[in-house]
């Protein structure tokens, strides 16, 4: 439901729901509960509708974030920070609403501890968004960053050297050590991780803390054909393709 917006993925164009209003919001509960000069009815009404909207924006982004993580994945560190702030977006509209139905009767110590709790929940929204958005933001960059080296490394058109069209040779042999699924089998920890891709060996050790959806996928196909798990998952995806070929360690003998 949340996947796509007219073809494109959803998950980065809610997220600006969340990222802008969800802090703007909180700020404004903050200085509706420490000042009393900003407590007019214009004041509350545009911040708690700010604080509803957010909530909203953060459950289509927490959504639209899952239906991403299936299809392309995203970081365990994203996934995380992004769930907690919409349980906070959650706190957050719930506390507002009930101070600010208290600031409507007498002061009392309810609204005082009801108004602490807003400022910290606000202060803990805040300090969520940021860090989920700089998590999300750190995985956009490196998947950039990576698509980017392993196109301009693989692009024969971009490449300086020159050859004279009369000069032949033979092309050079390359020999690929042969790797029995014996051999593969006993690779099959976290901290040794082999896999087969069709017919092709892979290390795959170093992928398994980078890998953007989470450590749990790699670590399932250590030791084994991954074959189908990868077809599956990304057969015809040119920067997964691409990107497994770079642990190549050698094909299935």
């Amino acid at each position: 439901m949340f996947d796509t917006v007219n073809g494109l993925p959803a998950h980065p164009l809610f997220i600006h729901i969340v990222v802008v209003l969800l802090p703007l919001s909180a700020i404004g509960m903050i200085a509706l509960v420490v000042i009393p000069q900003f407590r007019g009815k214009v004041q509350k009404y545009f911040v708690a509708s700010g604080v509803l909207i957010s909530l909203v924006g953060a459950f289509i982004a927490k959504e639209s974030g899952a239906a991403l993580q299936q299809s392309r994945g995203v970081t365990d560190e994203h996934h995380d920070w992004g769930n907690r702030t919409f349980y906070l977006a959650i706190a957050l509209t719930l506390i507002s609403a009930l101070w600010l139905w208290l600031d409507t009767k007498p002061k009392s110590m309810v609204r005082t501890v009801t108004g602490s709790l807003v400022v910290l929940i606000s202060l803990a929204a805040v300090i969520s968004t940021v860090l989920a958005g700089d998590s999300g933001a750190t995985q956009v960059w490196e998947d950039s960053a990576s698509s980017s080296t392993i196109s301009m490394t693989a692009d024969p058109e971009k490449s300086h050297s020159t050859v004279d069209p009369e000069v032949t040779s033979e092309p050079a042999e390359t020999s690929e050590p042969a790797i029995t699924a014996a051999a593969v089998a006993g690779h099959n920890s976290a901290n040794d991780c082999w896999a087969i891709v069709n017919g092709s060996i892979y290390d795959l050790t170093q992928w398994i803390s980078a890998h953007p959806g989470g450590s749990g996928p790699i670590e399932s196909i250590c030791g084994v054909n991954a074959t189908a798990a990868f077809t599956n998952k990304h057969g015809g995806q040119g920067a997964p393709e691409a990107r497994l070929a770079s642990f190549k360690i050698g094909i299935l003998g």
